[in-house]
């Protein structure tokens, strides 16, 4: 391809045309651990489709966070179309107003598109690999599922409520809708934390900040939400001798977590429930924790969350909730709104705009929990605006 055609293009089409080759290279059956481990994550058996995710990877971080990435200069550009209609960049306003003043600026809206390209090539890459060893992987999963250590309750039948169906971060099949979705999660997710998370990071970051209750008594410990339970691995890594449980509504998300806890020899257990019903008996466990889990759900279904996490806490246990606004404040300037908005709008985040009136602190004292504003910070959240800054977490009353 000559630069002229590469530069007459659009950011995504440029994009996808460099990208159009590897498809093949995804396409082709391989051995699942052709490449060996990096540490505790098994590397991708594509080496063409490994290298993908890594400049997806470097795209994004540009796009995201750098000092002359687009985000920034669509933030800069925010204040001049603001200005000019006679707004300032503190200024409260609707978000329908913020919408009709930015969403047709082509600066902001490429840099929206950029980052939205990257989302969408990072799971076209990982999930063509996993689908071209379709086979392989469910045998694989198939095997684990009686295999220690832990154990897995998987719930085939189960009812899946509409608001778990959708396809959070546009992720192909959402995480109930594809018997792959754990894979493809996981390797997707790498892309989004931009580098720092191969080994887990972040989720070690927040299982390390979790409070324990006062007494230090831990012998049971639950994460909601767990996803493909990294941070449920590493909270029992942190409590080697207590029972930790793992759940998430998705099942292929659980399936896929007990058969990696199973190869990392840690002794976790997972079920495929709701957080709003959990099934576990009152009073059950010492600690629960949460990572990521309350913006993609309703908020009237966070109430019936927090119920049930004070129903299933022991008197004096804690809950340790990490998510857009339990370190910090939801964003009233213009442009973090916007953001928000186009992140709904374009990234399946159905629930973005109604978690910012979210009441969490208010729930959590209606279920019987006293909120503490001022817990831990999970300090491995890199570029996320959670760096340093207090975590709130909340504790039953007794």
């Amino acid at each position: 391809m000559d630069r002229r055609t590469l530069f007459g293009m659009t950011g995504a089409a440029a994009l996808a045309a460099t990208l159009r080759p590897l498809a093949a290279a995804a396409k082709e059956a391989l051995p699942l651990d052709l490449r060996g481990q990096d540490g505790q994550l098994r590397r991708l058996p594509s080496l063409d489709v490994a290298s993908n995710q890594e400049f997806l990877t470097e795209v994004r971080t540009w796009v995201q966070s750098a000092p002359d990435g687009l985000m920034r200069v669509a933030r800069a550009r925010a204040r001049e179309v603001l200005e000019a209609n006679g707004y300032g960049p503190r200024d409260t306003l609707p978000v329908a107003k913020i919408i009709e003043m930015m969403e047709a600026d082509a600066t902001m809206m490429a840099s929206a598109r950029a980052w939205l390209s990257t989302q969408q090539l990072t799971w076209q890459g990982v999930k063509q690999l996993f689908d071209a060893n379709r086979d392989a992987y469910l045998e694989e999963l198939r095997a684990a599922e009686r295999r220690g250590p832990g154990s897995l309750e998987l719930k085939p039948a189960m009812h899946i409520p509409d608001y778990a169906k959708h396809e959070i971060h546009i992720q192909p099949g959402g995480y109930v809708g594809d018997p792959l979705a754990g894979y493809i999660y996981h390797y997707g997710t790498n892309n989004f934390f931009m580098g720092h998370n191969n080994q887990d990071e972040v989720q070690v970051g927040v299982a390390t900040a979790a409070p324990a209750p006062k007494n230090g008594n831990v012998k049971r410990v639950l994460e909601i939400g767990c996803s493909c339970g990294q941070t449920t691995v590493a909270l029992k890594r942190r409590f080697p001798d207590a029972e930790v449980w793992g759940i998430d509504v998705g099942g292929p998300m659980v399936h896929y977590a007990h058969m990696r806890a199973s190869e990392l020899g840690v002794d976790v257990n997972f079920r495929q429930a709701l957080a709003e019903a959990t099934g576990f008996p009152d009073g059950y466990f010492d600690m629960v924790v949460s990572f990521i889990i309350l913006h993609e759900v309703p908020n009237a279904k966070n109430t019936e969350i927090m119920q049930e996490v004070s129903r299933v806490l022991r008197s004096g246990g804690t809950y340790y909730p990490v998510d857009f606004f339990t370190s910090s404040a939801p964003p009233r300037e213009a442009y973090g709104r916007f953001h928000r908005w186009w992140d709904h709008r374009w990234n399946g985040e159905t629930w973005a705009l109604q978690h910012m009136d979210y009441d969490l602190p208010g729930d959590l004292e209606r279920a019987g929990m006293a909120v503490n504003k001022k817990g831990p910070s999970a300090t491995m959240m890199r570029n996320a605006g959670y760096r340093g800054r207090p975590n709130l977490f909340a504790t039953k009353r007794v």
